[in-house]
Formats: C-alpha cells, sequence, structure tokens
C-alpha cells in the first residue's frame, strides 16, 4: 500500500509546476523557523556545496572541530552528527526539507553546540531548504554539469548553487570563543567558476588551491604534495616548515582537506592545531575505500560524473600503477542526466583494460535502455581511436561484480563506482537493500572457500 502511494505520489508530482514545489518547501522551511524559534541565530553555521567533494570535507570540518574540543553537529549525506552521537542517513537525501533542518539545529543548540554543518545540495538550495538558515561561513568546492535536466540547464543549476551565498550579510552577528565570525566565502580558486561564488558579497573571502600566488593574503595553497600508496604528504603555503600526512588518497582529497583548513583559518583557529589528528583520519565508506586481498586490490567510490571518474581512474593510475584496471560503471535513471551516460563510457574507455556495464539506481527507467547509452560512448572512443578492450554488458550488480573480482590477477586494482556507501538500489518495484562494501567481502570470501576446496581435492 505505501508503495502504491508513493507511486501515486511520484506520478501527480510530474505535472506539478517547480515553482509551486519550490514553494511549497519554502512554506516548510518557514514554518519550521517560526516553530523551533530560529535556532540558527544561536549557533555558526557552515554550508558547504559542490559538484563532488561535499561529504568528505563536511566530515573533515566536523571532525576537525571535535577533536580540538568544540561542540559541533553535522548534517550530510552519510551521517547526521550532535556532538557524538551518530545517526545514519539512510534517507538518500543530502539536504532533507519538511522542518528536519531547523529541527537539527535547534537539537544541536539544545546539546551545546557551538558549531553545525550542513552539506548543501543544489536540489536543495532549488526549493528553498536554505531558507531561514543564518549562514555563517559558505563554502564553494566546484563545479561540473550534474543534474542538468532537474535544473533546466547548466547555468540555473550554478545559480542554484549560489543561493547558498546570496543572503550571507544579512544574517545576525554571531560570536565564536569571544571573537566576531566574520560572513565569510570560502572558495576554490583553481574551479573555473570560482569567481561566480566570490562575487556575492562577504566580510572576509578565502580561497585555497594548488595555484595562484603563495603569497596571497586569504589564500590557503599547496605548494608541495607527494602522492603515496601510504597516503598524501602536502606543505602549505602559510608554513613551509611543516609536513601534513593524510591516508585520503587521491588530489581531490588534497582539495577536501583544504577546505576544511580554510574554514579552520575563518574561524581563527591555527591549522597545525589539527596537523596530528589529520594523519588519523580514516576514507569515509565509499569513497576512495580500499579492500586489498592477498593479490589485487578492490576500491570502492561514490564517483558518479565523467569528471569525478576520469579523477579517480588517474589518482589510481598515479598512486598505485596496477598492472590493470578492471571497472565496473554504471550510470542513474529517472530519466536524469542522460547526457552523461555515453561521457562515463568513454572515459573508462580511455582508461580501463577491462569494462563491466552496470545497473545503478534506474528509478522508473529500463535499466538496459541505460547501460545501452553508456555502450554507445564505449564504442564512439573505441571507433574513434580504433582499437578495442573487453567489455561487458550484466544488468545484476552483484552479478557484475562478481564477474570482476574472478577475473582479477596479482597486482590488478578492480574499481567499484557509482554506489559508493549508498544502502539501496532503487528501481520502479521500489527500493533494494544494497551495501557495495559486504557484496564485495561476501564475494571474495566466496571465492576463497572455492579456491581452497579445488587445492583440497587437487592435493
Amino acid at each position: 500500500m505505501i508503495d502504491k502511494l508513493k507511486e501515486i505520489k511520484k506520478r501527480i508530482r510530474k505535472f506539478i509546476p517547480k515553482f509551486l514545489i519550490n514553494f511549497y518547501h519554502y512554506l516548510w522551511a518557514f514554518t519550521g523557523f517560526i516553530y523551533y524559534k530560529d535556532p540558527s541565530r544561536k549557533i555558526v553555521v557552515i554550508g558547504v556545496t559542490g559538484t563532488k567533494g561535499k561529504t568528505t570535507t563536511c566530515y573533515l570540518i566536523y571532525s576537525f572541530l571535535t577533536y580540538l574540543g568544540i561542540k559541533t553537529a553535522l548534517s550530510s549525506s552519510q551521517y547526521f552528527y550532535i556532538n557524538d552521537k551518530v545517526e545514519e542517513n539512510r534517507s538518500r537525501i543530502t539536504m532533507p526539507g519538511r522542518w528536519f533542518l531547523q529541527e537539527f539545529l535547534k537539537k544541536a543548540v539544545d546539546e551545546g553546540c557551538e558549531i553545525a554543518v550542513i552539506e548543501a545540495t543544489s536540489e536543495g538550495l532549488m526549493q528553498n531548504r536554505h531558507k531561514f538558515i543564518d549562514f555563517d561561513i559558505c563554502v564553494f568546492l566546484n563545479l561540473h554539469p550534474e543534474h542538468i535536466e532537474h535544473h533546466g540547464s547548466f547555468e540555473k543549476y550554478k545559480k542554484d548553487k549560489g543561493k547558498l551565498f546570496q543572503n550571507l550579510l544579512k544574517g545576525k552577528i554571531k560570536y565564536f570563543k569571544g571573537k566576531q565570525v566574520k560572513k565569510t566565502i570560502i572558495a576554490n580558486s583553481d574551479d573555473f567558476y570560482a569567481d561566480y561564488f566570490l562575487s556575492f558579497p562577504a566580510e572576509q573571502k578565502i580561497t585555497f588551491g594548488f595555484e595562484g600566488n603563495p603569497q596571497k593574503p586569504n589564500h590557503l595553497q599547496i605548494i608541495k604534495f607527494q602522492l603515496t600508496q601510504k597516503g598524501s604528504y602536502f606543505v602549505l603555503n602559510e608554513d613551509k616548515e611543516e609536513k601534513y600526512f593524510t591516508k585520503l588518497w587521491g588530489k581531490q582529497n588534497l582539495y577536501n582537506i583544504l577546505a576544511a583548513l580554510a574554514v579552520l583559518k575563518a574561524l581563527q583557529i591555527p591549522l597545525k592545531s589539527v596537523k596530528d589528528h589529520l594523519k588519523e583520519i580514516e576514507p569515509l565508506p565509499g569513497h576512495f575505500e580500499v579492500i586489498p586481498t592477498k593479490s589485487f586490490k578492490v576500491i570502492i567510490d561514490y564517483a558518479h560524473t565523467p569528471q569525478s571518474l576520469e579523477e579517480i581512474y588517474k589518482n589510481i593510475w598515479a598512486i598505485f600503477k596496477p598492472k590493470r584496471l578492471l571497472c565496473l560503471i554504471s550510470s542513474a535513471g529517472g530519466h536524469r542526466d542522460k547526457w552523461k551516460r555515453p561521457e562515463i563510457g568513454k572515459v573508462a574507455a580511455k582508461y580501463c583494460n577491462e569494462i563491466v556495464i552496470t545497473n545503478e539506481d534506474p528509478f522508473d527507467e529500463d535499466p538496459l535502455k541505460i547501460m545501452k547509452e553508456i555502450e554507445f560512448g564505449l564504442k564512439l572512443y573505441f571507433n574513434e581511436y580504433e582499437f578495442e578492450k573487453p567489455y561487458k554488458i550484466i544488468e545484476d550488480r552483484k552479478e557484475a561484480i562478481e564477474y570482476l573480482l574472478k577475473q582479477a590477477k596479482a597486482n590488478d586494482i578492480v574499481v567499484l563506482t557509482g554506489k559508493g556507501n549508498e544502502p539501496t538500489i532503487e528501481t520502479k518495484e521500489g527500493s533494494i537493500p544494497w551495501n557495495e562494501k559486504e557484496i564485495v567481502l561476501e564475494i571474495l570470501n566466496q571465492i576463497k572457500e572455492n579456491n581452497s576446496k579445488k587445492n583440497k581435492f587437487s592435493k
């Protein structure tokens, strides 16, 4: 009965103009603001937006602040934290509406939190879920094409992201540790669209990146770095004598770390105060998560855009130098971002030695149609460069993972992208429980047992 009601709701929603849906969420935000008595005026609020890296950056900020003894709350796509109390976000809604954020902030204030960190998505911002929250520090990470059908165009997608920054100066004056918190915009200056997000008015603007003038005031820059199989080493322009280390792999994670450190800078917290803690932070589940086996590695990542996919493949080749890259690729359905399906195929064709196209979250679309559109990109790339690589289409995701794991040999890396740590696969029949890491471990264990039996019988 519940599934039928959900299906009816989906169908009705298709015929409702977007401005009415957005107004509906605006009303929820307003009534929540009234009911919970504007909790954001009593707490420093940090908003983080960007196409990729939001969840990791938000967690890093929360982890740094908590390590320093600062009572902190976090709302993200994976977890909700209030101080040390944690609840897994199983809704698959990164920026929940219907009073959630106002209630979350009220709980944070009641628990004595000084700072709240909120992961802000383009859809949440488009639907006014950020309204009536007094943000103090707004962070821009990067911008790549995504959710284009949903927003109407890339320009509208960019502008919806920009809504986080629009009313920064209209907020209340707040204090942290006895000092006034400047209304601050933090932006990745290496990103092509940084100037747009820096164009909004603010009391303070801080940039970060690998490029630019390291002497520029309020610019946090990595001037040296080394990516290794143990993790990453880097040196900041602010203190060239200090060498930082993190277990988080890849250049993209260095950007995330820079963003989190820039938040500390905005709060006038010495960066060196978290240097030792940074060494201990483990990768988040499903975010460049490495599962080692006796002879090869498996990497699980949430990468679901052509840019993020290319980034992880480049990082894996540079860091681990595998013999072969065996790649599982997929793309979401629901008639969203159809443009990126062939592009994902092209990226995999460029970097992978063997490819399996599989199911991700088809929603109400035909999974085979989605996979064929990815295959089209593969074939285009093969035809353009006049070569072939082995690939298969296997609709069942578990079967596809099993196939790749059985193909893996010594010094290979199996890369599973698209799902990360998501707890379900969404189909037109409803949600199917899913845990990619558990599936991998289960299959690896079966392979190990089968090999053990074969060896036993061969003796």
